[in-house]
């Protein structure tokens, strides 16, 4: 079960994925989490102090997961004839934009 909800999502974290996105992102972002802070907070639960950072950071990660998925960021859409243009991605690996975006939230957790 994924560690924020869709709204969550939304309402506090003003996200912009469909909730068939975050459904599915915010799972392995989640399954992130547990693997870089080795699974401490599934085995001891959240404590109260961590349950918003804990929240943003899957909601941030489910974004970067669908970010890297996509190719980068998307910077522009065009409605007729279709049409969508990615950011050229920087040098990062995708394992390393993850990594930078849960030492935003949870720096004090992650061992990466």
């Amino acid at each position: 079960m994924a560690y924020a909800d869709y709204d969550f999502y939304k309402k506090v974290y003003r996200g912009t994925l469909s909730e068939t996105d975050f459904m599915r992102y915010s799972e392995r972002a989640s399954d992130y989490i547990d693997g870089r802070t080795d699974y401490v907070l599934k085995k001891a639960g959240i404590p109260e102090e961590l349950s918003e950072r804990v929240k943003k950071a899957c909601c941030a990660l489910a974004e970067t997961i669908r970010g890297n998925e996509k190719g980068g960021i998307k910077t522009s859409e065009k409605v007729g004839d279709y049409s969508v243009s990615y950011a050229v991605g920087t040098q990062r690996s995708d394992t390393q934009k993850l990594d930078d975006t849960i030492q935003l939230y949870l720096s004090d957790l992650v061992k990466c």
